[in-house]
């Protein structure tokens, strides 16, 4: 009798263990777009919800920096989001570049450290205009002083966003395929309130977090080594990047931290994420942005502060898991802001999710015209 007991009790143990375990596993799962809106109403956390007509959505949280903290197309979350909704991580970001540097604020100088940087992410948003489910626009003033003292900056940053249309809506030949879509219409400005002019030292800047193990396209005017350069951390593996006729891929691993810049000369405007969904289909995360290739940009890795900077920039992340994940980023070129006078950087967005064939169709249209023979990483 007593062995059975002490049976029972092992097992109900056993159970509790494994139920523990997997109520822990549960919670680092990739959130959709539904159970983070319950964690937002539950915390009395403000957020604007999108839909557009194919019932795709896009969700905006002031809080968390006014950035577009999740998609879903058809009830998938395509962005990268951190399990802990309350961290407010993941999504879509924008900030103001270089973040270190001279005239950067962000990091320190000596780069072993980080200011304060709560002014912008998560960032004290306030909207000040908004048209349900048509136009949204949030702003945040601050002030800071720059890393070597001689700037002052009085700044404003507004994200500006609406629906965008399919752009193959109507077209031949597109009619007949089988897709999701979702399009965001985003412009990022910042307006300089001082009285002192900013003489092409900040630049904007915007990111898209990914879930890893994925394959990131980048259309280029010539397809050479010296188009890219990849010594902002580790190096990238040699094997993680293959050129291709009009474009490099690059593989996202997400547990594995390199970064690859993409000079503003060689650039065509456009990057794209291409990696596996839930199901039998992928999905496709691409951002068209204008580019200035003979202007002058300025991030750059920390060990080239004297050189041009780079207009798009790729991120593997180096966590584990659930925490692991990837960045598709382009950057404006240094503004040139007269006193009280503001810039934009207008950044269009699309999320496709199909079966892998569709894509490369979508891909030739609208990435670049030898899109399907680009090399797909399958680790």
């Amino acid at each position: 009798m007593r062995g059975l007991i002490f049976f029972l009790l092992a097992v109900i143990m056993g159970n509790g263990a494994i139920a523990f375990l997997d109520a822990e596993n549960t919670s680092m799962q990739a959130p959709d777009i539904n159970s983070i809106i319950n964690v937002l109403k539950e915390h009395k956390i403000a957020y604007y919800l999108f839909s557009n007509e194919w019932g795709n959505q896009f969700l905006v949280v002031p809080k968390f920096g006014a950035r577009i903290f999740a998609v879903s197309v058809d009830g998938e979350n395509l962005f990268w989001t951190h399990p802990d909704i309350l961290k407010g991580q993941g999504g879509q970001r924008s900030w103001i570049s270089p973040e270190g540097g001279a005239k950067g604020f962000i990091f320190r100088p000596d780069w072993k450290g980080q200011k304060d940087f709560s002014a912008m992410d998560p960032g004290d948003y306030k909207v000040v205009h908004f048209e349900e489910n048509e136009h949204l626009i949030l702003q945040n003033r601050f002030r800071t002083t720059s890393n070597d003292g001689k700037e002052d900056y009085d700044l404003t940053l507004t994200r500006e966003l609406r629906h965008l249309d399919d752009p193959l809506q109507g077209e031949p030949g597109f009619k007949e395929l089988h897709y999701s879509f979702l399009g965001i219409d985003f412009v990022h400005r910042l307006r300089n309130n001082s009285q002192a002019l900013l003489d092409r030292i900040l630049a904007l800047w915007c990111l898209i977090q990914i879930p890893p193990k994925g394959t990131m396209v980048v259309p280029v005017q010539r397809v050479e080594s010296g188009e890219w350069r990849g010594n902002y951390f580790e190096p990238i593996p040699e094997r993680f990047v293959k050129p291709n006729p009009d474009s490099f891929s690059f593989f996202i691993h997400g547990s594995q931290r390199y970064k690859v810049g993409i000079r503003p000369e060689f650039c065509k405007g456009i990057i794209c994420y291409l990696a596996k969904a839930k199901g039998q289909d992928f999905f496709m995360v691409f951002m068209t942005f204008p580019v200035m290739s003979d202007e002058r940009y300025v991030d750059r890795p920390k060990e080239e502060q004297e050189s041009d900077g780079d207009a798009i920039q790729i991120y593997s992340h180096l966590e584990e898991g659930p925490l692991a994940f990837g960045e598709l980023e382009c950057h404006s070129w240094g503004l040139k802001l007269q006193p009280d006078a503001e810039s934009a950087f207008p950044i269009k967005i699309f999320l496709y999710k199909a079966p892998l064939d569709v894509l490369k169709s979508i891909g030739k249209r609208l990435i670049c015209p030898q899109f399907d023979e680009a090399h797909i990483f399958e680790e």
